[in-house]
């Protein structure tokens, strides 16, 4: 198995104090450490200038790990105007509640940017969905996040161990990508990364749109995972509606660049089968680290077929 784990999502920010505060308040989020990010290495793996220098706060929420890199005013490029989840940048973090009604209540007073109407319950036409409640909204930088309740019946046996009668949320589901060909990202994460296929379903109707903010909205959703780790991934594969945009030469400090950080078992050899579709991936060199940078002494970047951001490391 070339990928063994998700160890955490990092995102962007240009206020990140503020998003911190904001995650720690409303989302139950424990800060676990702060630090600087600077040096060559960061201008090696993200081709920034060697002068760039980072906060970073380190987020827990259960077992998941996010990290918010702060960055200073105007140094990220925004999230494009008016998109939505069947754009090809878009990505949320899935957050697991025993109460999803009374977490939404929580954060309705900021009312940021909501993608869903309300609330939603995913009908019993549906099997594999049946039951599960929903709720899409966007945090103080824009975002996406997804609040997810599930009944007896679903979701991983670690959601139904310990019941949180408040709704605070207990951990990251998965991370959910928009994509434009289920096939292409498959040969991507499970033929090269070595992930599993967890499940698959299309998912339509009114609940979809009034969750999604589209209208028409059908959506093939693909469920994958590493060998170890609780953490997984799903595509987000919308037929409909139609004119999803693709991102035009993303750059690792936009705003919308949501990355995922990787654990590897085998970096070498992944690199170097990465590196022989470089054109495409833009998979970086291969970069020795301080251990505290990321938790190991090698690590390289690469994107998949939409140009979502991986960050991977480990050992050789």
């Amino acid at each position: 198995m070339a990928v063994q784990s998700v160890e955490a999502v990092i995102q962007n920010s240009m206020a990140a104090e503020a998003a911190v505060a904001w995650y720690q308040s409303r989302l139950g989020f424990v800060c676990s450490a702060s630090d600087v990010l600077t040096g060559p290495e960061l201008a090696a793996l993200f081709q920034w200038p060697e002068s760039t220098s980072l906060q970073r706060w380190i987020l827990r929420l259960g077992e998941e790990t996010l990290q918010i890199w702060g960055w200073p005013a105007g140094a990220c490029a925004p999230y494009p105007d008016s998109w939505g989840g069947n754009d090809r940048w878009f990505q949320h973090i899935c957050l697991v509640s025993d109460n999803l009604t009374a977490q939404v209540e929580a954060i309705a007073p900021d009312r940021l940017g909501v993608i869903s109407t309300a609330p939603q319950t995913l009908p019993d036409w549906n099997p594999a969905a049946a039951g599960i409640q929903a709720f899409k909204f966007k945090d103080p930088d824009g975002h996406p996040l997804e609040l997810l309740q599930f009944p007896a019946d679903k979701g991983d046996p670690r959601w139904h161990q310990v019941q949180v009668p408040s709704g605070q949320p207990k951990g990251f589901d998965h991370s959910a990508i928009s994509i434009a060909n289920t096939e292409l990202s498959l040969a991507f994460y499970r033929d090269v990364l070595g992930f599993a296929l967890k499940g698959q379903g299309v998912n339509s109707g009114i609940e979809q749109d009034r969750m999604d903010g589209l209208q028409q909205t059908r959506v093939a959703i693909t469920a994958i995972g590493p060998s170890a780790g609780a953490m997984g991934i799903e595509f987000l594969n919308y037929q409909s509606p139609g004119g999803g945009r693709d991102r035009q030469q993303p750059l690792w400090s936009d705003l919308c660049d949501r990355k995922l950080l990787l654990k590897s078992s085998n970096l070498r050899a992944l690199h170097q089968q990465l590196m022989a579709d470089q054109a495409s991936n833009h998979c970086s060199a291969l970069v020795a680290i301080a251990p505290s940078l990321l938790g190991a002494p090698m690590a390289f970047t690469v994107r998949d077929p939409d140009g979502h951001g991986l960050i991977v490391m480990g050992d050789l």
